[in-house]
């Protein structure tokens, strides 16, 4: 039996519901976590694995205290379904590009800290001017974009980790420097700049390596060497931000990471320089997926709404964007 035999067989026998059901499971590698990520209950989503389980008349996944893994006849089952959605999303944009109007649903996915200023005006374009068009906008990782998009989960991304751009199409967008950020009592609103020399003498809280713009902060200082003073790592920006709130240290970060909490007179921040560290945020689709009109369009309105919001993110866009 050939592969498109078998394809054929089962598109007619599931929906795209339940091939995303099984797809979501052998990502989460367990039951419960792939039901919460799927917004079901657990029993819910064991019961329709069941059912298709029982369709095939075969096991897709082994059942273990640990969680599930695919058998070989699942992972065949799982190629089989990427390719199936992937072939029904193609014809879904297909059919809307023949129309005038933009409609259907896209995933964008971004930093947490280009995310606070742009979430809410993205959502508010998107209502007033393509209202068919359902957004879903979630913070990520910059790490973790490259699989949101190849894998399916994400449609578009904004992502400033220049070794992660591997099987994506990616063009750059826009730069955004870093500042030195702490309590307002801390630092005069009056000081607009600071040296990374200067800088490392403060008690920092930084993220871990595995975010990226300590990776240009490393970079900048493996070049100019220089060592910090006091360091504590947090991965969590929202604690960043509050432990700077109480005072407990200062971050060099990206300025649109606390932007609201500069407009509201809590903190202060002021520009590192010698060097100046800059990171560049690409957009970017995967290679893999369908590149349709629909895409492409809301990718545009991506790049306005940045280009609206400069100054709210102190951001600089690159020149053809």
């Amino acid at each position: 039996m050939n592969s498109e035999h078998d394809i054929v067989v089962i598109t007619m026998d599931f929906t795209n519901h339940q091939l995303r059901a099984v797809l979501k499971i052998a990502e989460k590698g367990n039951i419960s976590h792939a039901a919460s990520a799927l917004d079901l209950s657990q029993p819910g989503l064991s019961r329709l694995l069941n059912q298709v389980e029982q369709n095939l008349d075969a096991r897709l996944f082994d059942r273990s205290s640990r969680g599930v893994q695919l058998t070989e006849i699942g992972k065949i089952f799982c190629e089989h379904s990427k390719e199936i959605l992937t072939r029904h999303e193609l014809i879904r944009h297909n059919i809307q590009d023949l129309g005038d109007q933009l409609a259907g649903s896209v995933r964008i996915v971004m930093p947490h800290t280009a995310g606070v200023v742009l979430f809410i005006p993205l959502m508010n374009h998107f209502r007033e001017h393509h209202p068919n068009v359902s957004l879903r906008i979630m913070p990520a990782f910059n790490l973790h974009i490259p699989q949101y998009l190849n894998s399916g989960t994400a449609d578009i991304g904004l992502i400033s980790y220049p070794h992660g751009l591997s099987g994506l199409n990616a063009s750059p967008l826009m730069t955004e420097n870093l500042y030195l950020v702490g309590k307002s009592t801390d630092i005069p609103r009056t000081k607009k700049k600071i040296t990374l020399a200067e800088a490392v003498h403060f008690p920092l809280l930084l993220p871990s390596v595995s975010h990226s713009y300590r990776f240009y902060i490393d970079n900048a200082l493996a070049e100019h060497n220089l060592r910090i003073k006091s360091l504590v790592e947090i991965d969590s920006e929202d604690a960043t931000i509050q432990m700077l709130k109480e005072g407990q240290g200062f971050s060099i970060i990206p300025y649109s990471m606390a932007q609201r909490e500069i407009d509201e007179g809590q903190l202060s921040a002021c520009l590192v320089t010698d060097p100046v560290i800059v990171r560049t945020f690409f957009s970017a689709t995967a290679l893999n997926r369908p590149h349709t009109r629909l895409i492409r369009s809301v990718s545009d309105e991506l790049t306005l709404v940045v280009k609206q919001h400069l100054e709210r993110g102190r951001w600089t866009i690159v020149a053809d964007s």
